[in-house]
């Protein structure tokens, strides 16, 4: 039997009397606390046997699945592959503005030299202003990309030595070829060898800049070239008897 007792602080809390109320409490919660070892003895496996088929049935669907994944991977026949970097160049070409102006320029030097046709002063005037701009903000962006490389030879000194024997040997030699294909002998064709022995130009680093194609390279056979080309010139020259 409980008999409320009441603390001073207002609480009340359930005082046991001699006759051992409490002890068939404990006893009950002694019981039920081993019936419930009984039963996670007994659940245990199952639960784990539960585990191991739910974790096996999801790595079935993945195995299942990875021969497709692998198969939808493989890269399509060269010719496709080939025929979609054509297209790609072709989309890049049409949208370049100095595609147009080359075709135009060559077009009106063609029906110039037809025709006897010469060109408006102020348009002449126009195009060498715009001309002359346009070298001056490729310089610009050339000095710029290089200050902002980490070395002064952006691209390594062997490739950098391998673009300088392209440049000043290879060149000369295919120009010599070309020139001999065509029939030219003598003067003209040493002074072609000469014209193929002059630096790099600028147009190509500001295209290799546009679209990200080993503008360093670039940039480094164009300023290299320009400190290097008025000894290898005058060697060519020499040699050439000019």
């Amino acid at each position: 039997m409980l008999v409320a007792d009441h603390p001073p602080n207002g609480e009340t809390k359930a005082v046991p009397q001699q006759d051992g109320g409490f002890a068939g409490e404990d006893f009950s919660l002694a019981g039920r606390g081993e019936g419930d070892d009984e039963q996670r003895e007994k659940e245990g496996p199952t639960g784990l046997n539960k585990l191991g088929s739910s974790s096996t049935a999801e790595m079935q669907p993945k195995a299942a699945e990875a021969p497709d994944s692998g198969g939808s991977k493989l890269m399509p026949p060269a010719s496709v592959m080939t025929r979609l970097i054509l297209i790609m160049v072709w989309r890049k070409l049409i949208r370049n503005p100095n595609t147009y102006s080359s075709l135009i320029g060559l077009t009106w030097s063609l029906v110039a030299f037809r025709w006897h046709v010469e060109m408006p002063k102020i348009i002449k005037q126009s195009i060498s202003i715009l001309s002359d701009a346009g070298l001056g903000m490729a310089m610009f962006s050339l000095g710029l990309f290089m200050a902002l490389q980490p070395k002064l030879i952006a691209c390594g000194n062997s490739v950098a030595t391998f673009a300088m024997a392209v440049r000043f040997l290879t060149g000369p030699a295919v120009m010599a070829a070309a020139s001999i294909a065509v029939g030219l002998r003598g003067t003209l064709l040493h002074v072609a060898i000469v014209q193929a022995a002059l630096p790099q130009g600028i147009v190509p680093f500001v295209f290799a800049k546009e679209y990200n194609v080993h503008p360093a390279i670039l940039s480094t056979a164009v300023i290299f070239g320009m400190l290097i080309a008025l000894p290898i010139t005058l060697v060519y020259y020499i040699l050439l008897g000019l």
